[in-house]
């Protein structure tokens, strides 16, 4: 045997046992007892752990997405400046076993095929040129595909090149001119130019526009009125200095030629360098009002009918609003149903860079907080230092009764860490009664504690032994409550600051609320969950998964609260009469999986809105108690209910109105897409599903 490692080691190949465990880390992390020599090498490994998914990552830089029980590859680089080669392990909780970590070099000619080989398969534009590119380029590539760390899966300038302009570029060879469209012939659309800027900007904004649609449409002066009633003139507001993509009018003509009843457009925007360079783009949802709330950059591209620009102009001077592109947007939006907001989910406005422009500050804090007052909701927002808005939402006078639902089966000590930090951090803040849904404990030491528990009060233990059902269990656990909230929590889930369910609650009381799910971090600190995306790996997958809790994710999204179709059931609160108006979980269909985002779906349908709350923070201890679905009954369970998923939502599962069409349905980072689809104009009405 030690003659075989030795042969091994003189032909490059490190094994398992050249590795050590780091134990100065906080997360799982090997490092490697001496650097090879530089070149490419495959990385083979296989983890066996409590959960079915973590996230490898290669000296900080390359990862992989590891799979319980599953052999996994990647190919990764030694370079001559490598002092140190470390693999760690994100999204682990528990112990971990790798029977399998293999360094394993590769020859030149080989790293070239297997990434062409990858490329081809992860990207259309190299199917044929892949033979012909240096391979410095397509290693280049290959890591900007697989990355997770940063957003792009591609470079935007490569996204430009690879989507937008061969789009354009098709369309200019068979599109009409736009002032022979029969839409345009009602359509006007004047500019509104704000804010301060040079002439030679303004002038550059203007000949875009006026190339398009010659002589329909003029400059107006900030403080001119639009003509009172005009339902067929659009008024665009522009900063001095931004530009539209030469698309812009024809794209919104044709948007309001097919949606009559739309009183307000928006569109995706990238920045633009004062070389004229693109970048930073900002894909948005459908129409998110909480996002607004939130976010004072949520769009700096608005189209506005006139005659309810010429109202929100004359309501915000009547309340001596001084004017600002955002406080129009509110006041405008709110004067709207959902279904007469309609996103444009493509790149028209490109913002001029500003420099040290802040994303949220008091004074947009403050314009939030008026902007409520004049709705009679006297809501404190503040400024959050990592940009965007804190909406601090009052409970009611007198707090409702919150009823906890907590199923369990053995496994204690989760349990008693799941009370424990109850008790912590809700203490006496809130009145909360906890129903403890016990599955069959059949442990002595389990069965001891939940007898003492039945002496506490406002505790109770339903005894519900039989197959794990989910749904059944917190079905029959609603029927019993007495409070007004339920808030459904995992045994697993362990609370760590105060505040959280009153924050949670705050929010589920609001009016067309529905359900509201939490921040939810790994041990390690690495998000779990932070809302659900629907389409991800083909049903759902969570958004920021694996991204440090910290950090400002995609657009700020993390950090703030907002609107999305779905939330996970780890921690879920919602009103209980909301629960049994959608009937409860489906028990008979989603016993196990998927029951919380079709619970989530069906409120969606029925008009309420979702939401994460970003400031109540919890720790998941993920699959502790039941472990991942590894056994065939599992697995074959887990089939039967995506399918369910598939055939009850198929549709709506491509076309998540709360996440771009842009990005992607494979990765949970906000990844750039690979082109999919025909992109629509987005109501942000409830869907049609």
């Amino acid at each position: 045997m030690m003659v075989r490692r030795l042969g091994l080691r003189w032909l490059g190949i490190r094994l398992r046992h050249d590795w050590a465990w780091d134990h100065s880390s906080l997360r799982p992390r090997l490092l490697l007892r001496s650097v090879p020599r530089p070149g490419w090498y495959m990385l083979s490994v296989l983890q066996h752990s409590e959960v079915l998914r973590c996230y490898g990552l290669w000296n900080g830089v390359q990862g992989r997405v590891l799979i319980q029980g599953r052999l996994r590859r990647r190919l990764v680089r030694i370079t001559p400046h490598t002092r140190a080669v470390a693999f760690e392990l994100q999204g682990i909780n528990g112990s971990v076993e790798l029977p399998i970590l293999r360094l394993t070099p590769q020859l030149h000619w080989r790293v070239q095929r297997l990434l062409g080989r990858k490329l081809r398969n992860l990207h259309p534009s190299y199917l044929h040129r892949t033979s012909r590119a240096p391979l410095a380029k397509l290693w280049r590539d290959y890591n900007r595909l697989l990355a997770r760390r940063s957003w792009p899966l591609v470079g935007y300038d490569e996204w430009l090149e690879r989507w937008e302009r061969p789009l354009l570029e098709k369309e200019n060879q068979r599109v009409t001119p736009l002032s022979a469209t029969g839409a345009t012939e009602t359509l006007r659309f004047v500019a509104h130019i704000w804010g301060e800027g040079n002439s030679e900007a303004l002038c550059v904004t203007r000949s875009s526009l006026s190339d398009q649609l010659p002589g329909s449409y003029h400059l107006l002066d900030p403080g001119t009125a639009a003509e009172p009633g005009d339902r067929n003139t659009w008024i665009l507001w522009l900063q001095a200095g931004d530009r539209l993509a030469p698309q812009a009018l024809r794209r919104a003509s044709a948007a309001i030629s097919s949606h009559p009843s739309v009183r307000v457009l928006y569109a995706d925007e990238d920045r633009i360098s004062a070389s004229g360079r693109r970048h930073s783009p900002q894909f948005k949802p459908a129409w998110n009002p909480d996002l607004l709330l939130s976010d004072p950059h949520y769009s700096h591209c608005w189209l506005i009918r006139a005659d309810l620009a010429e109202q929100t102009l004359r309501a915000l001077d009547a309340d001596s609003e001084p004017f600002h592109l955002h406080a129009l947007a509110l006041e405008a939006t709110a004067r709207c149903q959902g279904d007469e907001i309609l996103h444009l989910p493509e790149v028209l406005y490109h913002r001029a860079e500003r420099v040290h422009e802040r994303r949220g500050d008091a004074a947009s804090a403050a314009r939030v907080a008026r902007f409520l007052a004049r709705r009679g909701q006297a809501v404190p927002v503040t400024a959050r230092a990592t940009g965007g808005h804190r909406l601090h939402w009052p409970l009611p006078r007198t707090a409702p009764l919150v009823s906890v639902l907590i199923p369990t089966r053995d496994r204690i000590d989760l349990l008693r860490g799941c009370l424990d930090s109850l008790q912590r951090t809700v203490g006496d803040r809130l009145p909360i009664e906890v129903l403890i849904i016990d599955n069959g404990s059949c442990e002595p030491e389990s069965l001891a504690y939940l007898a003492e528990l039945e002496q506490r009060p406002a505790l109770t233990v339903l005894r519900r032994p039989g197959p794990f059902n989910y749904a059944a269990l917190n079905n029959d656990a609603a029927a019993h409550a007495q409070g007004q909230v339920l808030a459904l929590l995992n045994n697993d889930v362990e609370a760590t600051q105060p505040g959280w369910l009153e924050e949670m609650v705050a929010a589920a009381l609001r009016p067309g609320i529905g359900a509201v799910g939490a921040r939810l971090l790994f041990d390690d600190g690495s998000v779990q969950h932070a809302g659900v995306l629907l389409g991800i790996g083909g049903v759902a997958g969570h958004a920021h998964k694996y991204l440090n809790g910290e950090e400002p994710g995609y657009q700020l999204r993390l950090q703030l609260t907002h609107q999305l179709s779905a939330v996970t059931g780890a921690v879920l609160v919602l009103r209980r009469e909301l629960f049994l108006e959608a009937g409860g979980f489906d028990a008979a269909t989603f016993a196990v999986n998927y029951n919380d985002v079709d619970l989530c779906l069906r409120l969606m349908r029925r008009g309420y809105r979702n939401l994460y709350c970003s400031d109540a923070v919890l720790i998941h201890h993920e699959s502790r108690s039941r472990g991942a679905p590894t056994t065939p009954e599992a697995l074959s369970q887990w089939q039967r209910e995506r399918q369910a998923m598939l055939d009850r939502w198929g549709d709506l599962l491509t076309a998540d109105p709360h996440y771009s069409p842009h990005l992607s349905l494979v990765e949970e980072n906000f990844s750039l897409a690979l082109p999919r689809q025909t992109l629509r104009p987005r109501a942000g009405g409830v869907p049609h599903v």
